[in-house]
């Protein structure tokens, strides 16, 4: 299994399966992959803490992504366990803007 496993295709976009660290000491979405889980790893500064660090989330994948913050939407609000719904970009677009992080882990 890989990374590539946690990003599904969905009508609108791309689902992406997340495990979610909140309270980190630094920002790094995405910092690797469980694969026990099936679950791409996102450590966040801000607190799970009237819905900071899913804004923070939200932010950081729009970032990652180039789209806008309003096409995204997190299922899984009070869970470290998260899905975010990406709408309006591919599958294969969200696998190569990931791919960078995950050297190892790519498909030959």
């Amino acid at each position: 299994m890989s990374y590539e496993d946690a990003v599904k295709s969905t009508g609108n976009g791309v689902t992406i399966y997340f495990k979610v660290i909140p309270g980190s000491k630094r920002v790094e979405v995405p910092s690797g992959y469980e694969e026990s889980r099936n679950r791409i790893r996102a450590k966040l500064s801000a607190k799970a803490i009237d819905g900071k660090a899913n804004k923070q989330l939200i932010k950081e994948l729009s970032r990652l992504f180039g789209i806008n913050p309003l096409y995204i939407r997190l299922n899984g609000i009070t869970s470290t366990k998260k899905s975010a719904e990406l709408i309006g970009i591919t599958r294969d677009a969200v696998i190569q803007a990931l791919r960078p992080f995950f050297n190892d882990d790519c498909k030959k």
